[in-house]
């Protein structure tokens, strides 16, 4: 006598994209009118200086903490705080203008170079010292060398950072370039540097675009001009940081090479194709605009979902570890910036 067959177990069908989206929906819907909210908060004084990311990212931490986070929101935040940050940064290829690189000059951009390079290295270094978790290192590292919350949350996705790391990253990045405005306006012009030395100071060191031009601008329009021509050619670089980041982000620094998961992420290479593309003259100025500013839209969407997704204990947890090792880090930036500049005699 044969033995009966086995039944197969029965597999879970996947559901309806229709259904998917309608459990996104209501996430997607909040995320989106917090981003609205922290666009206008962001038009305030003092929280301009911040800017929208970290504004939307407070705002999702403050509710959080009040409301907790229903169970209808959990899958579309979630898509957010993925999904949707990935789009802003395909987007966010529009900033780019690689004719910048070519503007500055020689000194300035060896300027930035090491700058990015220095700080990247130098910041994860010390990150470590104080005990620093890696990638959450390597997320401050980034944020301060290049172009703060922008840059932060492009680096998470190369790297597979926690959101956690994420959401520190980006406030620690915004408290710290807020100080870093003050420091230059008060104490600026103790340094023994000129009004255009000071921008670029300013535009090589300072985290945020909205930062620079708050200090630079204080010293005329000229020097309002320079510094944040000399920042945007540290948001440029941006593109090649992350594409290193992401041939040495797999375990153990291999490269991981298959059409899922290829060394460099299919957003990245998505950012560097309408960067591109807006650098040659592809698109017209008025796609470019529109393009960046739907990015920065999307990333400050991304932003409310993590805030909504935090949980306070973690920043309890991160301790003030972490904020020594930012300020060490950014002193350390100024101070390799403010040496160069006299070196290389950049004015």
């Amino acid at each position: 006598m044969t033995a009966p067959l086995a039944t197969p177990a029965p597999t879970l069908a996947e559901p309806p994209p229709g259904e998917v989206w309608r459990r996104r929906l209501p996430g997607l819907a909040s995320a989106a009118v917090l981003a609205v909210v922290s666009y206008w908060l962001a038009t305030l004084p003092g929280l301009k200086v911040v800017g929208p990311l970290t504004v939307a990212l407070l705002i999702g931490i403050a509710l959080r903490t009040a409301l907790g986070l229903p169970a209808l929101l959990v899958e579309g935040t979630r898509y957010s705080a993925r999904t949707v940050l990935r789009l802003g940064i395909v987007l966010m290829g529009a900033r780019l203008d690689f004719a910048l690189v070519a503007q500055v000059g020689p000194r300035v951009l060896l300027l930035a170079l090491v700058v990015i390079v220095g700080g990247i290295t130098g910041i994860r270094w010390v990150a470590r010292r104080f005990g620093v978790p890696e990638k959450l290192g390597t997320l401050l590292a980034v944020g301060t060398s290049i172009c703060g919350a922008s840059a932060v949350v492009a680096a998470s996705s190369v790297t597979r950072a926690d959101e956690e790391d994420t959401t520190l990253a980006v406030g620690l990045c915004g408290i710290l370039g807020t100080a870093g405005v003050l420091f230059f306006v008060f104490v600026g012009p103790l340094l023994g540097l000129s009004t255009a030395q000071l921008a670029i100071l300013s535009g090589a060191t300072l985290h945020e675009v909205a930062q620079v031009m708050a200090a630079a601008f204080t010293w005329g329009t000229s020097a309002g001009d320079l510094g944040t021509l000399v920042k945007l050619t540290r948001v440029v670089l941006l593109a090649p940081a992350l594409v290193v980041l992401g041939l040495v982000s797999g375990a153990g620094g291999t490269v991981r090479y298959s059409w899922k998961a290829p060394p460099i992420p299919w957003f990245v290479l998505g950012f560097l194709a309408v960067g591109a593309a807006c650098s040659v003259g592809v698109l017209p100025a008025d796609a470019k605009a529109e393009l960046s500013t739907a990015s920065v839209f999307l990333m400050v969407m991304a932003m409310a979902a993590m805030g909504l997704g935090t949980h306070v204990s973690m920043l309890r947890r991160a301790g003030l570890r972490i904020v020594y090792a930012g300020l060490v880090g950014f002193a350390g930036l100024v101070l390799v910036a403010w040496g160069l500049i006299q070196v290389l005699s950049i004015h």
